[in-house]
């Protein structure tokens, strides 16, 4: 039976430790939700849920950043964001050039192209995001971006020790 066509068990973890069995439902939690944010963004838009936010935070810097920085805000090992640039300047939705005052450092470039992606793929994006959190109130999403924040920084703060 081919891939797409079977039924997926969600698996729950009983255990006696809740914080053991919570965080394994968060991890769980992640990955199923970018699984099923690649696929859907890809089928009706065209795009990874990793290009949408490259093109994205470009736009939140005035359309250019460096590798380095795209790295950073991602969260991405710099070498991964210097093979999704190549593929995406293939697409036409980014540039790479040497910065003029230092030629150690690439800018990448958002082209009118990646804009008008970006802009078709947002409503497909607002579709995730309403589907994936329907059932959400305010109060918890509120509550759940506390713990979101605080999860992350426990996680920032043990990878640099």
């Amino acid at each position: 039976m081919a891939m797409a066509n079977r039924v997926r068990t969600l698996i729950d973890v009983d255990h006696e430790d809740t914080i053991l069995r919570t965080f394994i439902l968060f991890v769980q939690t992640a990955r199923e939700v970018l699984k099923y944010t690649d696929a859907y963004l890809y089928r009706k838009a065209g795009l990874s849920a990793i290009k949408l936010i490259v093109l994205r935070i470009l736009v939140s810097n005035n359309g250019i950043m460096t590798p380095s920085e795209i790295a950073e805000w991602t969260q991405t090992e710099r070498h991964n964001i210097t093979e999704l640039v190549n593929r995406m300047k293939r697409e036409g939705l980014v540039t790479a050039e040497r910065n003029n005052r230092d030629k150690r450092f690439v800018n990448i470039t958002l082209t009118d192209k990646g804009r008008e992606v970006l802009g078709q793929a947002m409503p497909v994006a607002r579709e995730i995001v309403n589907q994936v959190m329907s059932s959400t109130t305010e109060g918890d999403a509120i509550l759940l971006e506390k713990l979101l924040r605080v999860l992350r920084q426990n996680a920032q703060d043990r990878l640099e020790h």
